[in-house]
């Protein structure tokens, strides 16, 4: 049976009485809440995977149609068939709850005994054996030898886990059968073989879920799933939504040549969007006979994409984010320049040409400038060596190598996008000059080839910050391809030919040699140094610094930043704001961390504790986890959002000092967090053969209409329908198998072990090899991991993760929703570390974590007037809703209401959110999200994060709000509320710091 899409009433404009606030609903709908798509925290049954965007590149309304539908029953928002009764067993005595008789017993036989030691009549015990008494005697002192350890021990500055009685069993995995890795700061983080060493299942897709193996050419398992060149590799590779963003770029990859288009932005209320027409702004690098593209290799910066004529004439360009070039590397090919704009302008040289270009002229070039007249734009050309070029007629521009063996370089460039004024796009329809020096700085660096990069990162000593390093691989054309003086070639003609010959045969050595070298293989520069601030004559670059475009959340955290002239220069406007020039070869941000991990800085006032202690005690011993997900037949997203519930309330009643009520819910947590890393639910976590990575097998959700138990009817591995062809398959539980939301599916999951092995060491021993498991498939550090690719979700340049999966290409590029969910994920990794004292863990989760959220500050964050970074017109509202690469939207995937909105940028709140959310933009937001939150948004539960919003600005207040709230907000039935408690609602708002009323204004930034 299967759940059929239900579609949401509008929010009611009228005064809920649900609302603790008693105000009306402040907030239009600006997307329609389609019945067909299931938002992850509202009762919709569909899902991302099947969505079909409906924003083209060339001007809409922000709207999205979704197409598809989920393949189980969801368990979400208020399914009442579901037993509360048919919870795992606790694994705590029953006789211990709910009012710990025991504990209250075990008190007085302490007090007892204490007396006797002070009056030796042994009777004070009363009628029981002297061995009971020497029994309780040796307990008392090992309960006081304990003490004076935790007192005086002073031998360990790091948390040691209080001694507590484990569950009295936990789905034990199987045991491992991988050598360690050699290195344990570098490589891997593990050897493990998901299937041949751990034992967990491996399925492989079929038909269209499959990679497309033509276009990844020799590229093998594990491929790349959320990179910014992602859209390359979806479908056949052919379609119109196949291009990519490669600021400051829109990018076509077609069967015979590369073509950049230059965007310009449009904004408005509802989205942000770079428009692109692939007529006005196009021009393309071509080989004459050229076949079918294919990816020869790519790493975390680039992606370099090759074309075969012949197995001795090749091509390939490289295209990275940032590089204001675009370049075409050709072996024995035929080149070709090409544009569907007509010239205004034409020089070669430093001489101007005459136009039209008549068919037949030949001429030798090594650098050219065009000018067109449709998108009223100025590029420069660059050849390495010069080649000999014929114009193809007066029409469109064709150029084309006089003949087809030539080997070397050409390389594109946009000076100026609006030369006359006459494009569409011109403010004011006003021509405009070069950006001051912006054309002697493409020169100077135009013999500077990117071919590749890497990444790392390295948190500070003291640990209060971490840098982030982006580090790029170049060649220097100048010394890959000499210049030939007319004379000294007259003198000595047969000798310089002979010469260039042989050079020419090494350099077609080295281009073949790229088209299958791995990114490990390439050479790494380490030098990193300023741009010049001034340069009276252009001059080649020496240095191998490679000039790059910058956007504001590089400035803001460069160690070594540019001259003040070169920082100031806007050479690109694109939606996240100005782009300026950069030169060199290795980029380092230095972003901050917090001071806290596990805990906030603030703790409990007296004032709070007894309400805190009463919901601590409600919470462990009324809380059951649903009947389905207690064997997991049920999706991953929704099953770690309950786990790391559990996982909050056993970390309060740790602080609170409750350890019964500790250990109460952290016997469910270890039961229900091992079954979902062992495989061991009915939905189980299964290895991709094909993709790499770890997915969900899926679950076709049955419980006979109430009246048997929940199960999968498809019976689980190998009939795993998330895996299968089609928006069906790839709408089930989320779109995990497809690739969706992986790290805020798995960030729950991850917190929960993270918790689990801060107190039972011996189970983070036992499970570490499985944990790994879902580290590796969202944050492996090591292009060497042969079962994962490297950091799947996080694209350093742009700063931040990619959510949006492998289902088909979107025309907006990839995309992001919830930034806050995609931070709880580093977050959890880093306390995972902490908690099984793994260094280099804790690092890559800290790393991550500052990177994230320093690009939610920039890009989700908004400020409403005087934005630092996108257009005002967009800011007003305060927040972002979903970030593509070419797009911005103020909506969810699952609506558009302003508590939606904002809701989704906050959940969930941790320690970590005192981090992430600012009190000066969570200000700015209070009222709104208040007021929206009507009807759905108490029902489902997410009014319990409007009062822990709140409680960031005014705490008083947010007591109060949290007093009104009634207890169905947090049950685990509902869309939100299975993810929050009351006790972490009253624990956040307890310890929120004294607000700051420091209104000074922060640094200007250039927008």
């Amino acid at each position: 049976m299967l759940y059929v899409p239900r579609k949401s009433k509008n929010a009611s404009s009228q005064t809920s009485p649900d609302s603790p606030f008693g105000t009306p609903d402040g907030g239009s709908r600006r997307g329609s809440r389609s019945g067909s798509r299931s938002g992850r925290h509202g009762r919709r049954y569909s899902s991302r995977g099947g969505r079909k965007d409906s924003n083209s590149s060339f001007g809409s309304n922000g709207s999205v149609r979704r197409y598809g539908s989920i393949g189980r029953k969801e368990t979400v928002a208020g399914d009442t068939r579901y037993s509360a009764n048919g919870g795992y067993p606790s694994n705590v005595p029953d006789d211990c709850v709910p009012d710990c008789h025991c504990c209250e017993g075990l008190f007085s036989w302490i007090k007892r005994v204490m007396y006797a030691l002070v009056h030796p009549d042994i009777a004070a015990l009363g009628p029981k054996s002297f061995l009971h008494a020497l029994a309780m005697i040796a307990m008392v002192a090992t309960i006081l030898g304990s003490l004076a350890l935790i007192l005086f021990d002073t031998s360990s500055s790091g948390y040691e886990p209080p001694s507590i009685p484990g569950p009295d069993k936990w789905p034990a995995p199987p045991p491992v059968k991988y050598p360690e890795p050699e290195d344990s700061r570098r490589g891997p983080l593990s050897n493990a073989d998901p299937v041949n060493d751990l034992d967990m299942v491996g399925v492989e897709r079929v038909g269209t879920a499959l990679p497309v193996e033509k276009l990844w050419g020799n590229v093998k398992t594990p491929y790349p799933t959320h990179e910014f060149y992602e859209n390359i590799i979806l479908g056949d590779g052919t379609k119109p939504e196949n291009v990519i963003t490669v600021l400051p770029y829109i990018v076509s990859v077609q069967s015979d040549m590369v073509s950049a288009i230059e965007p310009f932005v449009t904004a408005s209320e509802s989205q942000v969007q770079q428009i692109f027409d692939e007529v006005m702004g196009m021009v393309s690098l071509s080989g004459k006979g050229m076949g079918f593209q294919r990816v020869v290799r790519s790493d975390k910066l680039s992606v370099t994409v090759g074309w075969v004529q012949s197995p001795s004439s090749v091509m390939q360009t490289t295209l990275v984010q940032g590089d204001p070039f675009i370049s075409m590397q050709y072996f024995s090919a035929q080149p070709q320049i090409l544009s569907p704009q007509l010239l205004n302008h034409f020089e070669v040289d430093g001489e101007k040409m005459k136009l039209p270009c008549k068919a037949g002229t030949r001429f030798t070039a090594s650098k050219m400038k065009f000018g067109f007249i449709q998108h009223d734009a100025l590029w420069h050309g660059y050849a390495f060596p010069p080649l000999d070029l014929e114009c193809g007629g007066s029409g469109p521009l064709t150029l084309t190598a006089s003949e087809d063996g030539y080997t070397g370089v050409i390389r594109l460039a946009l000076a100026n996008n609006c030369t006359h004024g006459t494009g569409m796009h011109c403010p004011g329809k006003k021509g405009i000059d070069s950006p001051d020096g912006y054309e002697d700085l493409l020169e100077q660096h135009s013999n500077i080839l990117i071919t590749g990069g890497s990444v790392g990162h390295e948190v500070q000593s003291k640990g209060v910050s971490t840098n982030i390093i982006l580090q790029y691989h170049t060649m220097d054309l100048n010394e890959q391809f000499m210049d030939f003086d007319e004379e000294e070639e007259d003198k000595e003609e047969d000798k310089l030919v002979k010469d260039r010959k042989h050079r020419l045969s090494k350099v077609s050595d080295r281009f073949m040699n790229l088209m299958s070298e791995s990114p490990r293989d390439q050479p790494t520069r380490k030098k990193n140094a300023k741009l010049k601030a001034e340069a009276s004559e252009p001059e080649r670059a020496e240095s191998g610094e490679a000039l790059l475009l910058i956007l504001p959340h590089h400035r803001s955290a460069l160690v070594d930043p540019p001259p003040p002239a070169y920082a100031e220069l806007c050479v690109e406007k694109v939606m996240l704001g100005c782009m300026t020039p950069y030169s060199t070869e290795t980029m380092v941000l230095n972003l901050e961390l917090p001071t806290f991990l596990w805990e906030p800085p603030v703790s409990v006032p007296l004032k709070y504790e007894d309400a805190i202690r009463a919901a601590i005690k409600e919470d462990t011993e009324k809380f059951k986890m649903p009947v389905n997900y207690q064997t997991g037949a049920g999706d991953p997203y929704n099953a770690g959002k309950l786990l790391s519930r559990l996982a909050r309330i056993v970390l309060i009643a740790d602080q609170m000092g409750m350890d019964d009520n500790r250990n109460m819910a952290l016997g469910q947590l270890a039961n229900f967090t091992s079954l979902w890393l062992a495989g061991k639910t009915q939905n189980p976590l299964v290895y991709d053969k094909n993709w790499g990575g770890m997915v969900s097998c899926g679950c076709v959700y049955d419980d006979c209409g109430g009246k048997c138990k929940p199960h999968c009817d498809n019976g689980g591995p190998p009939v795993c329908p998330s895996l299968a062809e089609g928006s069906f398959a790839a709408g089930m539980d989320f779109g995990n198998g497809y690739y969706n939301d992986h790290h805020f599916h798995y960030g729950y999951i991850l917190y929960a072990a993270a918790v689990v092995a801060r107190y039972l060491p011996e189970w983070g021993k036992e499970y570490y090899d499985f944990i790994l498991l879902l580290v590796r498939d969202v944050a492996n550090p090591s292009h060497d991991d042969e079962f994962f690719p490297q950091y799947r979700h996080m694209d350093f340049y742009a700063g931040h993760s990619w959510a949006g999966g492998i289902f088909q290409p979107f025309l907006n590029g990839r995309n992001q929703e919830s930034v806050s969910e995609a931070t709880n994920c580093w977050y959890s990794i880093a306390v995972l570390g902490d908690a099984l004292g793994d260094e280099r863990i804790k690092d890559i989760g800290l790393s991550l974590y500052a990177m994230e959220t320093h690009a939610a500050h920039e890009y989700w964050q908004l400020h409403r007037q005087d934005s630092p970074t996108l257009p005002n017109a967009f800011t007003k509202n305060g927040v972002s809703g979903i970030l593509w690469s070419n797009l911005i939207q103020y909506q969810t995937w699952f609506g558009g209401t302003t508590w939606e909105l904002n809701g989704i940028q906050m959940l969930p709140f941790t320690p970590a959110s005192e981090f992430l959310l600012p009190q000066k933009w969570v200000d700015q937001q209070i009222g709104d999200f208040q007021a929206s939150c009507t009807g759905q948004c108490v029902t489902d539960g997410w009014i319990s994060l409007v009062c822990m919003a709140q409680a960031i600005v005014d705490q008083e207040g947010a007591w109060r709000c949290a007093q009104k709230l009634d207890d169905s907000v947090y049950s685990p039935y509902t869309a939100e509320g299975n993810g929050n408690s009351k006790t972490n609602l009253l624990h956040w708002i307890a310890t929120r710091p004294i607000p700051d009323d420091d209104d000074d204004d922060e640094d200007d930034v250039l927008v």
